[in-house]
Parts: structure tokens; C-alpha cells; sequence
């Protein structure tokens, strides 16, 4: 056959009734289906997240609480005039009594936390909507 003839045959031939739609199905499951299988792995990451945020959260507590921070910081309350006359000594201390370790803990797992659950409902609402 021809490179005419071929065209010709082409331009003649019309494609299945109803195809257009099998294609558009078969491409909104396969992204339902991504979708599904993100949200199933960034749940998991939430769920890990929040169970190592809960003892984090406890130890950060109790660290405020055996460095001084907690007292430094009641004086804002009691005695602002002092905190404003004294404000940079005030600011120090109140960083040197910030426990580092765990902060450092809290922070990247918190912020872990936030993200996968964002990510999360953005994947959800994908496998719903398209379901």
C-alpha cells in the first residue's frame, strides 16, 4: 500500500463508538488509584509521626520545666515592668533556658507531622473526588 492510499484509509476509518470515554475512564482510575495508594502511604507516615510527637511533646514539656524556662517566663506576667526594663538580659536568659536537644527533637518531627497530613488530604481528596 501506498503512502496516499494509507492516509486515505486513515482519514476514512472512524474509531469506536464510546472509546474516547473507555480511555478517560481507564486514566481516572489509574490516577484514583495513585491517589489511593499516596494517601495509604502518607497516612502511614502520619500515624508514625504522631505516635513519636506524643513522647517528644512530654519530654520538650518536661525539659522547659527542669531548665527554668517556664519561671523565666511567668515574669512576663508578674512583673512586666522588670521584663521591660531588663529586656535584653530577659531575652538571653530565656534562650540559654530553651533545652536544644529537645527542640531539636520536636521541631523536624512536628514539622513532619504537618506535612504528611497535608499531604495526605490533598491525596484523599483526589481518590475521592474522582471515585
Amino acid at each position: 500500500m501506498e503512502k496516499a492510499d494509507t492516509q486515505r484509509v486513515l482519514s476514512i476509518t472512524e474509531p469506536p463508538a464510546g472509546l474516547f470515554e473507555a480511555i478517560m475512564a481507564r486514566i481516572d482510575a489509574a490516577k484514583r488509584r495513585g491517589a489511593q495508594i499516596r494517601a495509604a502511604l502518607f497516612g502511614a507516615a502520619t500515624f508514625l509521626c504522631a505516635l513519636t510527637l506524643v513522647p517528644v511533646l512530654q519530654y520538650t514539656a518536661e525539659q522547659l520545666y527542669a531548665s527554668g524556662f517556664y519561671d523565666y517566663l511567668s515574669l512576663v506576667a508578674s512583673d512586666h515592668s522588670l521584663v521591660l526594663t531588663y529586656w535584653r538580659e530577659f531575652g538571653l536568659s530565656l534562650v540559654e533556658s530553651l533545652p536544644s536537644l529537645a527542640l531539636l527533637l520536636l521541631l523536624p518531627i512536628a514539622a513532619g507531622f504537618v506535612w504528611s497530613l497535608y499531604r495526605l488530604v490533598k491525596n484523599a481528596r483526589v481518590a475521592v473526588k474522582l471515585a
